[in-house]
């Protein structure tokens, strides 16, 4: 078998780079270049993409963030903040045989893994979309694995009939006090409400408004997703999901809501009538990515959603280990 080169990619290879997320199956909208750069841009974050080619074509690759902590510690993960997964991927083969797939992932990515351990990072955290369960190119080599999870709604089932008592009693109080759903696509509205979460708990957003801002128009520009509110009768928005397209899914990627109209069920209202909208569209389920906190697990199993699981793997050395472990202690003595 022909060896697997590991380089970073250029910008202007970035073009190929989007041709793969676009053919592989583990390919989210997270993995393209537009959307990476955004966080490069707006956060200025520290990005690199890097490329697996095979006799000069490109077959995998993944990107990756930096963070070098004063100079102490060199820190590569392949998420940033608001994005859940976003790991390697690999081109599709055209074998059927399962020994075949699974030769080429184990190949791709054990050359990505070599390659990321001669780069100096003192961690590697690699997150995989869901669906891309063979971690073992690197559990067999000493790097850690956890699992996480994601809901699924499968739009073929008939939501009625899965609602729990509670989603009904919610769906009643959002009718009683009028409110509706509708697409928009006012910025404004968005960040006031996602605001508003943060606020109720005393804390900063964790992104500016100019994040969004370009998420918008990456939207707008590319049609990859769309903003759905519930509001009042008199057309006060009061809470609101920012949805992303998937392949055969739409993603809940953010959710934004006025905590004071919380008991009014315009979340469940939000879920309920995407659900029945987008039932009738070119889509097989909606991917809720709410699992891995336990008040939002509470409200979407009323959904019977399916849990799907996906899985991270990490790389420590011995210095980070030591300095994580001392870190955790001086701030257990504070607390």
């Amino acid at each position: 078998m022909d060896e697997i080169e590991v380089r970073e990619l250029v910008p202007s290879e970035y073009k190929e780079w989007d041709l793969l997320v676009e053919k592989a199956q583990s390919g989210t909208l997270f993995h393209t270049s537009d959307w990476l750069e955004i966080y490069r841009d707006v956060l200025s974050k520290d990005l690199k993409i890097y490329g697996c080619f095979r006799n000069g074509e490109l077959v995998g690759g993944c990107p990756i963030f930096i963070r070098n902590i004063k100079g102490m510690v060199k820190i590569a993960n392949s998420t940033s903040i608001m994005t859940d997964y976003c790991g390697p991927l690999i081109k599709e083969g055209a074998s059927s045989k399962a020994s075949k797939r699974m030769q080429d992932t184990h190949e791709i990515f054990g050359a990505l893994r070599e390659f990321l351990c001669n780069q100096g990072f003192d961690s590697i955290t690699l997150t995989l979309s869901p669906g891309l369960g063979d971690v073992r190119p690197f559990t067999w080599k000493g790097w850690e694995s956890s699992v996480r999870y994601t809901h699924h709604l499968d739009l073929k089932e008939n939501i009625d009939s899965n609602l729990s008592r509670k989603i009904k009693r919610e769906l009643k109080s959002a009718e009683e006090a009028g409110l509706n759903t509708r697409v928009s696509n006012d910025l404004d509205t968005y960040y006031r409400l996602f605001s508003l979460v943060y606020d109720k708990q005393n804390l900063k957003p964790p992104v500016p408004k100019e994040f969004f801002g370009r998420v918008f128009k990456l939207i707008e520009e590319k049609d990859v997703g769309y903003m759905f509110v519930s509001e009042t009768p008199e057309g006060e928005a009061v809470a609101s999901h920012l949805n992303l397209y998937g392949k055969k899914c739409t993603v809940t990627w953010s959710s934004a809501l006025n905590p004071e109209f919380g008991r009014m069920g315009p979340n469940a209202l939000l879920y309920y009538n995407e659900f029945l909208n987008l039932r009738s569209r070119d889509f097989e389920y909606m991917n809720v990515m709410a699992a891995n906190v336990p008040r939002f697990t509470d409200f979407i199993m009323g959904f019977s959603p399916k849990i799907v699981p996906y899985y991270t793997v990490t790389l420590r050395n011995t210095k980070y280990s030591l300095i994580r472990i001392l870190y955790q202690a001086t701030h257990e003595e504070n607390e």
